[in-house]
């Protein structure tokens, strides 16, 4: 949780005050009960924003931002290995960002390359258009089941209406050179995806 800013600081008002009324007790008293009202009032408003910012919010508000997108926490199929259907709250945020990406989609392959990037910054997506009304989908990453149940119904990449995808989820690591970490590895170690 971030630090609470101070939008109405205390000291900057009070030096505002003339030299008069500096020492008067009663008056600077008065004054900073009023200020200390506002910046409670301030610092109340500050972590409304914060609360309801999507990379922050946890259960209701991120039940309420759910809401506004248009997004259940409740998948409407049975996870496979029988888990429950309602989504933690890891997994819901990740349902909520997919369905924004998907309602700002602009149809084309292109334009799915940087909102996966945005939704899995480790993995990647080849998308194959077989040019009759269907598109291999290869996904590669670090996918719990129930995200690759999401994926494999829909709730994830974006598809143009009639078009049936077909996925293939790939191992990590691939196989490559130049690289020995969680997504490229070389040989005895990697997958060929």
């Amino acid at each position: 949780m971030p630090t609470i800013q101070k939008y109405l600081p205390v000291e900057y008002y009070k030096d505002l005050f003339t030299s008069e009324y500096k020492l008067a007790v009663n008056f600077n008293l008065w004054i900073q009960a009023v200020l200390d009202i506002l910046q409670d009032i301030s610092n109340c408003l500050y972590l409304m924003d914060y609360n309801f910012d999507l990379d922050y919010a946890k259960g209701a508000q991120l039940d309420i931002l759910g809401q506004i997108v248009g997004v259940s926490r409740v998948v409407p199929f049975v996870p496979t290995g029988g888990g429950s259907q309602t989504l933690d709250d890891d997994t819901y945020r990740l349902l909520i960002k997919a369905t924004i990406g998907n309602n700002m989609w602009d149809g084309t392959i292109n334009s799915l390359y940087p909102l996966w990037k945005t939704l899995f910054p480790g993995g990647n997506i080849v998308i194959q258009d077989n040019q009759d009304m269907t598109a291999n989908i290869i996904l590669t990453g670090s996918f719990s089941p129930i995200v690759q149940d999401l994926i494999t119904n829909g709730m994830i990449v974006p598809r143009p209406e009639t078009v049936a995808y077909n996925y293939n989820f790939g191992l990590l690591p691939i196989f490559g050179f130049d690289r020995n970490d969680t997504y490229i590895a070389g040989f005895d170690t990697a997958f060929w995806s």
